[in-house]
């Protein structure tokens, strides 16, 4: 089964990418599971500033990101900052021995049917879209290094300063 998602979310990413989410766009509105089974939507966070991670435990620049991002949400949630972790994962129980290895403090939603990155059009895996209050995307983040993370601080610390 993993393979299969594999190679579906390959397929995917590697078809031409026509109307992908880019800055200054408005974010889709989707909504998902978390582990509790309540249903998360993108915009209940309207107001906050967001950053989205899609992630999946089969992908190794995904897993080194999280703790990284789960600290940049522990020092910015108090001046609004959301991250949300999107897990791709077709098997619930791959995620979860993720998150067992590396929990992190931040929700997460599970699509293992792909409908967020199908709508976000992901360029790769993983990707993240810092959204702004106001539900328009300021930066799309394509795969994951340790380097951009202070680039990624600025971003969120800049977005966090803007007027909603």
């Amino acid at each position: 089964m993993r393979i299969a998602l594999g190679l579906a979310l390959a397929l995917m990413l590697a078809s031409p990418v026509s109307h992908a989410v880019k800055a200054g766009e408005a974010a889709p509105s989707l909504s998902a599971p978390n582990a509790a089974q309540q249903s998360i939507n993108l915009k209940d966070y309207r107001g906050k500033v967001v950053y989205v991670d899609f992630w999946a435990s089969w992908c190794a620049p995904c897993r080194q990101a999280m703790p990284q991002y789960d600290r940049l949400y522990q020092q910015w949630a108090k001046r609004g900052l959301v991250v949300l972790g999107v897990n791709l994962d077709s098997d619930r129980a791959e995620a979860d021995r993720a998150l067992k290895r590396r929990p992190v403090s931040f929700p997460v939603v599970y699509d293992p049917a792909g409908t967020w990155p199908a709508r976000f059009e992901l360029p790769t895996m993983p990707t993240g879209y810092l959204i702004g209050r106001d539900g328009i995307v300021r930066y799309v983040h394509e795969g994951f290094r340790t380097s951009d993370v202070p680039a990624l601080e600025a971003l969120i610390d800049k977005t966090l300063g803007e007027k909603p």
